[in-house]
């Protein structure tokens, strides 16, 4: 049947449990008309229920009770209500649990915020109690410094080891008078008190008796007012209250004088201890000053970053405060910025010379946040306890160099030198030519053709300098100068080689001219005859020759060969200089077998570019422990297919007052051509109208010339044709190869046909004259 629940809601008992009923049969205390319904079966009508009637008195026993979920039983008649459904008690649950967890999470939340916050509050006290401490400290230095005159045992010291007596007997002097100055100060300070207080006690009592008996005289007559005795005394007596009354206030409120001394004094001793800077503090209360320390070098930044490259003495004083005590004037100039970087001066402590610093710029670099070739470290020249530093702005050396000066316009003056590029301030480098020779050296891709490149085009805008290239490779890097070019020979081949080496030995033997032009002016020197006498005189002009891929020149396979041309490349070295003649080697490969070590040791331009970690090389090029005293190119990077790296830039010795980085200017092939136009234009139309020269040897000139030097052996009237091609072959490289055949064969070209003699083959010179005559007179006939 059909069950209707009339009960309102919200009514009755809410607990879980209720009586559950016994069957009719069965005895029990409580008794009822109706039973509990029992669930439809699954598929039944859900709108009706199948019950059972009991007839009225029927005895109904309770039964065990049982767990109810889903129902409650109306208080006070045991009817049993509806409840909340399994799903809503579901969902009840489920809030309950979002509920607590959420709670949770908001406990854990500010937990968590509340020991950020005590963590914080605790290290801003823990950081500023130290730096007190820190303060407290330098105070106690700064007393100690002030008793025991630690500024004048330093300078009685410093006065001692340079030998100066007379220094050390004034500074002994004056050291033992100031060891009375504070007996004598603290004596004349308790007199000065005493004479105070006895001439105001005196002051005072003359004053009481004056006042008393003028008060007492002018009660009689009142001439100076209506007062008496009485008032004086009453005008001492509130003069003595009203100091009564100040010493009460001061005695009661005696704390109060400590109260506002204290905080005065926390602030002086922060203030001492904040000025040393945060590197005196633990590294775990010290601020993070990475931005700063990319952006600027700050007092702190480097002397944090000095307290950390691991010198034992350094980081003592530092953690004592230097250099930022009173008594250590460490600061000779401060931080400050200085073209493209920063510079400053430090007076360094005892203990810690500036070459041990400087043994440790790598780990100074990193705390400064650049790379070991943006760093640069030296002792002042006027002091060498000062270490003069500077720093480029990070980034500095992957800029563009500024635009190369005689682009556009301009000459060029080989006594003032030529433009060749910047330093790593940014200011302009001419390279000094006079008596000067060069080695360039780095791997492909490092800048030393563009270096050379820049210096020739300076050169060639001076109309008095002859330039002659070899390259010993198939490029182009001087094809947009050639027209302006004495000799331009390019050529990986065997011929360009010997050509190179006959126009040495034709440089070489032309030195003696040069010096006889040199005697006839009266003049040791090009340099000291000047333009105007080179003008006048071709033969003095200054040449230039540049020997590109020069290891093409000395690796050869006979060690003969090498040492003679070696030989040949050296006494012109050495000989060439003051007769401005300049040789330039250039290879990608330095080594004792392409660049030999006494070439090295005599030029004075010398520049490294990257040369790939070799350290063998670096010190090849600039100097035998270059690396190791910091002249080094071992952290450049050559050009690549996606970054130009540090193309251009190179170590260099000989072209700045002191070793150091050079980035050289870069002319684009274009550039080049204007330049040369121009070169041209002030040239008259060009050198020698052609932009590649091959040197042509004329054998009968070059056999009277070895023959005039050439002695006969004994017993013999002539030397002989072996001899000859010998000497052809050590001073030519154009005859290397000749024998005897080679000899004869060309003499009885010119109709001199040598006798065998015993197969000696004697060469008489006057013959060999007669036939140069003869050859030269054929033409005109």
């Amino acid at each position: 049947m059909a069950h209707d629940d009339i009960t309102p809601h919200g009514t009755g008992d809410n607990t879980t449990t209720g009586p559950a009923w016994t069957a009719p049969d069965r005895p029990g205390p409580g008794q009822a008309t109706v039973v509990p319904f029992r669930r439809p079966e699954p598929g039944s009508d859900p709108a009706t229920i199948d019950g059972e009637v009991v007839e009225p008195g029927t005895d109904m026993a309770m039964a065990e009770t049982r767990e109810t979920w889903g129902t409650r039983v109306l208080y006070g008649t045991g009817r049993i209500l509806a409840g909340p459904s399994d799903e809503a008690r579901a969902r009840l649950a489920e809030a309950t649990v979002d509920a607590a967890h959420a709670a949770g999470h908001r406990v854990a939340a500010g937990t968590r915020s509340g020991l950020r916050v005590t963590g914080r509050f605790g290290r801003f006290l823990n950081r500023h109690s130290r730096i007190i401490g820190k303060g407290i400290e330098a105070a106690r230095q700064r007393r100690r410094a002030e008793k025991d005159h630690t500024d004048l045992k330093a300078a009685r010291a410093e006065a001692k080891d340079k030998g100066d007596t007379a220094a050390v007997e004034a500074l002994t002097r004056q050291h033992n008078e100031s060891r009375h100055v504070g007996i004598d100060a603290a004596q004349k300070k308790a007199e000065l008190i005493w004479m105070l207080t006895w001439r105001t006690a005196a002051v005072l009592g003359v004053l009481f008796v004056v006042s008393v008996l003028v008060g007492g005289i002018n009660g009689y007559g009142r001439w100076l007012g209506v007062f008496n005795a009485n008032d004086v005394l009453a005008v001492w007596r509130d003069a003595l209250t009203l100091l009564y009354t100040v010493a009460v206030v001061v005695v009661t409120w005696w704390w109060a004088f400590p109260t506002v001394w204290v905080p005065l004094k926390l602030s002086r001793w922060w203030r001492d201890g904040n000025r040393l800077g945060d590197q005196v503090l633990p590294v775990h209360l010290r601020k993070q000053a990475t931005q700063n320390l990319r952006v600027e070098l700050s007092e702190s930044a480097l002397v944090n970053a000095l307290a950390n490259i691991g010198n034992s003495k350094l980081n003592t004083s530092i953690k004592d405060g230097w250099p930022h005590r009173d008594t250590d004037n460490a600061w000779v100039q401060p931080p400050m910025i200085d073209g493209k970087g920063w510079s400053t001066k430090i007076r360094l402590p005892q203990g810690a010379p500036v070459k041990s610093v400087d043994k440790a710029k790598e780990m100074l670099a990193h705390n400064l946040a650049c790379r070991p070739m943006e760093l640069f470290i030296r002792a002042d020249a006027d002091d060498p306890t000062v270490m003069d530093l500077f720093r480029l702005n990070p980034g500095v050396l992957r800029d563009p160099v500024d635009p190369y000066p005689l682009l556009h316009e301009g000459s060029t003056d080989y006594w003032q030198g030529f433009p060749v590029g910047v330093n790593l301030r940014g200011e302009p480098i001419v390279a000094d030519m006079p008596e000067r020779n060069f080695v360039l050296a780095g791997s492909p891709g490092s800048g030393k053709s563009t270096l050379m490149q820049t210096l020739l085009n300076g050169a060639i805008l001076d109309p008095l300098v002859d330039v002659d290239v070899f390259v010993f490779a198939e490029n182009n890097d001087y094809e947009a100068i050639s027209p302006c070019l004495n000799v331009y020979s390019p050529g990986a081949g065997e011929g360009n080689v010997n050509a190179a080496l006959d126009h040495l030995q034709e440089l070489y033997d032309d030195l003696s001219a040069r010096g006889r032009l040199l005697q006839k002016h009266n003049v040791n020197s090009v340099l000291e005859a000047g333009r105007e006498i080179v003008a006048r005189e071709p033969g003095l002009r200054p040449r230039i020759v540049v020997l590109e891929e020069c290891q093409r020149l000395f690796r050869q396979d006979k060690p003969e060969d090498r040492k003679r041309i070696v030989n040949l490349v050296i006494n012109l070295f050495m000989a060439s200089r003051k007769y401005a003649v300049h040789l330039a080697f250039l290879t990608p490969s330095p080594s004792d077998q392409s660049l030999p070590r006494d070439l090295v040791a005599m030029s004075t331009n010398r520049a490294c570019g990257a040369v790939n970690g070799n350290k063998a090389r670096n010190n090849a090029v600039l100097g035998e422990k270059a690396h190791e005293e910091g002249i080094s190119a071992l952290d450049l990077k050559p050009k690549t297919k996606t970054s130009l790296n540090d193309c251009g830039t190179l170590i260099t010795v000989g072209f700045m007052d002191e070793p150091g980085a050079l980035r050289s200017y870069y002319l684009s092939p274009n550039d080049q051509k204007n330049i040369a136009q121009r070169a041209l234009e002030a040239r008259g139309g060009g050198t020698n109208g052609a932009a590649e020269v091959v040197v042509v040897r004329d054998p009968l000139v070059d056999m009277l010339t070895v023959l005039a030097e050439m002695t006969p052996r004994e017993g013999e009237q002539h030397p002989r044709a072996a001899a000859v091609a010998a000497a052809l072959a050590a001073r030519w490289n154009h005859y290397s190869g000749w024998k005897i055949q080679q000899v004869t064969d060309l003499l009885a070209v010119y109709g001199y046909k040598v006798p065998t003699t015993d197969r000696v083959f004697p060469v008489d010179p006057a013959r060999v004259a007669d036939a140069l005559a003869g050859r030269d007179a054929a033409p005109a006939e």
